[in-house]
């Protein structure tokens, strides 16, 4: 009797036990599918290789290629791969905040989603596509309404939906003030206001030609490159440029090509840049080339004690200030 009545108990708790999975795993799918019906894009973001933004007077198309993202229209152009990435990695992990309305007969002019400010798409390699259009209309937690795939429903999103519709072109462009790959450089030569600095790599180590004594620190040159490398211009120039004070010079050799950029300040004190191959002009971001100014191969040689970047002005503002301590 003892051995039937332990039996039984093993058997309840057995059954106990199994039931009490059935609930976990029941509840677990259903958190899942609650997760996965809030997410904003239904398509799998990996494959995702083309993005469209339409504001009506502007339309905007990237596409990704195995090389990287190119902008398609309104011009083409190299795009700018973190851009583009960091908009579709941003917009994957969005979800709907709300549904404020849904089912047939919505009046969308009280959601602003009759005239939206525009909508964006996104395409992957499959065709599958997900579309948004998105209001300039806030409820009163400030996010925006939202229509998805033209589906019976207002959602409502977060706020950064509105400055993605927003976009720009430029924004999506490669800004880099140096297009080219930094280990394609082999002969480097520059301008400036302190001189001539002229280094070549030679059998894998970089060299002054003019002064074959001076040792100069890789370490050094390497910095200086990947500087120029990361130097960014923050807008497009297209027609002519405002008058400059010539600041420097850089040519570079890459390969078998040649490769030159022109620098200087405008009275607004902005930094403009001209480059060639592509032909461009720029606006320079704030400080991206200021370590060019004033460079002397001294700076290079090994052993120099590394220098604060000028600004351009700074020598002017120095004048000034000394001038007013002697009055």
């Amino acid at each position: 009797m003892r051995v039937k009545g332990r039996s039984l108990l093993v058997i309840a708790l057995l059954l106990f036990g199994g039931y009490a999975v059935y609930d976990y795993m029941k509840e677990k799918k259903a958190e899942t599918t609650q997760a996965e019906s809030a997410k904003l894009l239904s398509i799998n973001f990996d494959q995702v290789d083309s993005i469209e933004i339409d504001r009506g007077s502007e339309k905007i198309q990237i596409k990704r290629t195995v090389e990287g993202w190119n902008v398609e229209s309104p011009i083409k152009d190299l795009g700018d791969n973190n851009a583009a990435d960091d908009l579709v990695k941003m917009a994957s992990s969005e979800k709907i905040l709300d549904v404020a309305k849904e089912g047939p007969g919505i009046d969308w002019s009280l959601y602003g989603l009759d005239q939206p400010a525009g909508s964006i798409t996104f395409i992957n390699s499959a065709g599958q596509k997900n579309s948004f259009q998105i209001s300039n209309k806030l409820n009163f937690e400030n996010n925006p309404f939202a229509r998805r795939d033209n589906e019976d429903r207002v959602l409502v999103v977060n706020s950064s939906w509105q400055t993605r519709v927003k976009k720009t072109v430029t924004e999506f462009r490669d800004r880099r003030f140096l297009r080219a790959k930094m280990a394609s450089i082999e002969d480097f030569n520059l301008k400036n206001q302190a001189g001539r600095v002229q280094i070549s790599l030679k059998d894998g180590r970089w060299i002054a030609p003019a002064n074959k004594d001076l040792i100069l620190d890789q370490q050094k040159v390497r910095e200086l490159f990947r500087g120029i490398s990361n130097a960014k211009g923050a807008s497009f120039v297209e027609g002519k440029m405002p008058a400059l004070k010539s600041l420097f010079v850089l040519d570079l050799k890459l390969g078998d090509k040649a490769w030159k950029g022109e620098v200087g300040q405008a009275p607004s004190k902005k930094i403009y840049a001209k480059v060639s191959d592509p032909s461009l002009q720029m606006e320079m971001e704030p400080g991206a080339l200021d370590n060019l100014i004033s460079l002397k191969i001294e700076d290079l040689k090994e052993g120099a004690t590394p220098k604060e970047n000028k600004k351009p002005g700074d020598d002017e503002t120095a004048q000034i200030a000394e001038k007013k301590d002697k009055l």
